[in-house]
């Protein structure tokens, strides 16, 4: 895939199916500038932010965002996001109140013949 970025506010009431988790690096946005500072060290007001490849484009998640995703698919302790489809919803705001609620969609069985019911008295034992 090509490095299209995408934001999470474009793909507010759809879907994304991450097939990638890259590591961290520390983020911050200098408003003076007008540019994203990146570091792979801890930096003061940088944020720890994941890329994540999707089928939409590579998104920077948050630590917190990232576990959200975990937790929403973790099952008996294990969760794996590659190939995970979730939905992404808001609440409505914009700006720094805007806030994402994502929901894990479910895996569509695939199309293999149900195997046939055993009557147990046609069994000869």
């Amino acid at each position: 895939m090509e490095n299209k970025y995408t934001k999470l506010s474009d793909l507010v009431n759809g879907t994304f199916t991450i097939t990638k988790v890259f590591g961290y690096k520390w983020k911050m946005w200098d408003n003076a500038t007008k540019k994203m500072l990146v570091s792979d060290t801890w930096a003061k007001d940088h944020r720890k932010i994941y890329g994540v490849e999707t089928d939409k484009g590579i998104l920077d998640l948050s630590a917190s965002q990232l576990g959200i995703l975990l937790e929403t698919i973790s099952k008996n302790g294990e969760a794996n996001l590659i190939g995970r489809t979730f939905q992404v919803k808001s609440n409505g705001k914009t700006g720094m109140d805007i806030r994402y609620f994502f929901n894990a969609v479910q895996d569509v069985p695939d199309n293999t013949p149900e195997q046939d019911e055993i009557n147990l008295d046609d069994v000869i034992f």
